[in-house]
């Protein structure tokens, strides 16, 4: 898990478009945004936190080839590229 906070304006930015783009479950805090990076289907899982902080859970990476096949990505290191991707393009429309 990686948490990054944000100055108020971008978190607040960054919430709306999550409520508005990301997938949701009933009674879970966290979402879903689907990326594509070099052809590659992740799955990213995004939970928003106090003071203005967002916590990046962890990352499927989805291989779709040969039926729906998942690799659960938990490396600190990807989860806050993933993250900075997110942040800086915006999420997926």
């Amino acid at each position: 898990m990686v948490i990054r906070q944000l100055k108020a304006p971008k978190y607040d930015r960054f919430c709306q478009d999550l409520q508005a783009l990301a997938l949701t479950s009933p009674l879970d805090p966290s979402y879903t945004v689907p990326l594509v990076v070099n052809g590659t289907e992740y799955q990213i899982k995004l939970q928003p936190e106090d003071h203005n902080r967002i916590a990046i859970l962890y990352a499927l990476r989805v291989d779709r080839m040969d039926g729906p096949t998942y690799e659960l990505i938990t490396a600190n290191v990807l989860l806050s590229a993933f993250l900075e991707l997110l942040l800086e393009q915006g999420l997926p429309q």
